[in-house]
């Protein structure tokens, strides 16, 4: 059975606990659920939208050359590709971040 422990009894039980490294680490916890969070977004956001176009604008995304637009944007499938690619990255870090919790509280971050 897993004990799920809060900061301030970590600060207790760990041997070593450097307060500013697991303040920097708390937040840099929060970064990641924020980003995950804006991640879900973006994956309902392209689950929502269609190509609105069925011309030969429609697929791919509309592109500079295409239209002889200075800008482009990508299709919902790209978008949710990218989302998705970008979730895994953030499940990678934050398992990773979670390995190396007690190391990364007991000392002092780099610049």
């Amino acid at each position: 059975m897993a004990i799920n422990l809060g900061a301030r009894d970590r600060v207790r039980t760990l041997p070593k606990v450097n307060r500013r490294a697991l303040r920097r680490y708390g937040e840099f916890w929060r970064a990641l659920q924020l980003v995950g969070d804006a991640l879900a977004e973006a994956e309902k956001v392209a689950a929502k939208t269609t190509d609105a176009g069925k011309g030969k604008r429609a697929g791919k995304g509309v592109s500079a050359k295409t239209g002889g637009q200075h800008w482009s944007t990508a299709s919902p499938d790209e978008v949710s590709a990218s989302a998705k690619k970008a979730h895994g990255s953030l499940r990678v870090m934050a398992s990773s971040a979670k390995r190396w919790e007690a190391e990364l509280v007991s000392r002092e971050w780099r610049k």
